[in-house]
């Protein structure tokens, strides 16, 4: 709220209605639900605080289940800030990602 300039609108009913309507669409299966993330080759690091609220562990779970080269890290006692609130283990683990063989491996 400090920035005076060059500011995103502040988000309404629509947008919320919109992201409701998402979540029910998420919540009817259809067929087999993580297929397409089967198809996803791309190294990917996942983070999630095991206290996160907005985006349960559970989901990065299943995420991480799903992306067949997928490497999970989660963090004791935090929230859905918990790359901030455990900053330097994530920058030491990130650095560590990015510098292996499999993140930049052709998929």
């Amino acid at each position: 709220m400090q920035r005076s300039q060059d500011r995103e609108p502040v988000s309404g009913g629509d947008v919320a209605e919109a992201q409701i309507a998402a979540f029910r669409d998420w919540e009817s299966v259809k067929g087999d639900r993580f297929a397409s993330l089967r198809t996803i080759r791309q190294p990917t690091l996942v983070v999630n605080g095991v206290h996160d609220e907005m985006i349960p562990v559970r989901n990065s779970y299943w995420l991480s289940e799903n992306l067949p080269n997928a490497v999970l890290l989660t963090y004791p006692d935090s929230g859905h800030g918990s790359l901030f609130q455990f900053h330097e283990s994530f920058y030491h683990q990130a650095t560590g990602f990015l510098a292996s063989d499999s993140a930049f491996a052709p998929y």
